[in-house]
């Protein structure tokens, strides 16, 4: 009966940190995951050091926090993702502290967790806000959309680099659609795919005006795959705008947790019986 807790997008809010690794603790839950959007910030003209902060957030903040749950839960294994709102200069930290066994990096990768298989995509797709270190095109290059009307800048290790032209850069990349085609999933009914960016038109990638905004690239993997269990974040407002934090796609559940910054909105799962979850505000719901 693995037990997973999971939430998404902290922005380094550690109130909401210490809720969900009490959570997983109190539990006893055999996985904490976080789903992207793990650092504060965002960049602005009066955040030109994001790119530095965000690495230290991790390594001096975070470190003594997942220190101290897996002490208090040695079993405790804790798996994360970056998201939009992170830089790139996040990997090596994230890589650090799973040398030193406090998190594991699911971005593009892939672990077990007892009989389930987890993977982990962190992509996007193009946005309004500046930061693009986590951006791709959906299935291919698009019409020029209000996201490449704004300065676009990703994170290097000495602070903001300007992108010039945006859609040459995107171009220059993978998009979603051809990162998920390296996720292979064998056992459809034992996978757990953890992804910022919601499906498209679902009761989870709801903005706050209606529109649906998520993934298409997205759904057609999932309606291909079929896993077990999809997680995601990003749309904060969306469980408030649909009235629900998960949907179905097929035989697949999916669920996104919403964020309002102040609340924790954690979700229990228990992977062998994913038909009822229960939300820290929503409460239990049975899936249908």
């Amino acid at each position: 009966m693995p037990l997973i807790v999971y939430t998404s997008d902290l922005h380094g809010i550690l109130d909401l940190y210490r809720a969900a690794g009490e959570a997983a603790v109190r539990t006893r839950a055999d996985a904490l995951i976080l789903g992207g959007d793990l650092c504060p910030g965002s960049p602005t003209g009066a955040a030109m050091r994001l790119p530095i902060d965000q690495p230290e957030f991790l390594l001096n903040q975070l470190s003594p926090l997942l220190g101290g749950w897996k002490q208090a839960h040695p079993a405790l294994r804790i798996f994360a993702i970056p998201g939009n709102d992170d830089c790139q200069t996040v990997l090596p930290a994230l890589e650090e502290l799973e040398m030193n066994d406090l998190i594991e990096n699911l971005h593009q990768e892939t672990r077990t967790l007892g009989a389930y298989t987890l993977m982990g995509l962190s992509y996007v797709p193009p946005t309004p806000f500046q930061l693009k270190d986590f951006e791709r095109w959906d299935a291919g290059p698009e019409m020029p959309s209000d996201s490449q009307s704004y300065r676009c800048v990703m994170g290097t290790p000495r602070g903001f680099m300007v992108i010039e032209d945006f859609q040459s850069y995107l171009d220059s990349l993978p998009s979603i659609e051809q990162e998920l085609r390296q996720l292979h999933v064998n056992h459809p009914a034992h996978t757990v795919a953890v992804v910022h960016a919601p499906p498209f038109n679902t009761q989870c990638d709801v903005l706050f005006d209606g529109r649906h905004i998520g993934s298409k690239a997205l759904r057609s993997w999932i309606e291909k795959n079929q896993p077990r269990l999809t997680l995601h974040g990003h749309i904060h407002e969306s469980p408030k705008i649909s009235g629900t934090f998960f949907d179905r796609i097929g035989p697949t559940t999916v669920i996104n947790p919403g964020c309002d910054h102040t609340r924790p909105h954690l979700v229990f799962i228990d992977l062998d019986n994913p038909a009822e979850i229960e939300h820290s505000l929503y409460g239990k719901k049975a899936v249908r």
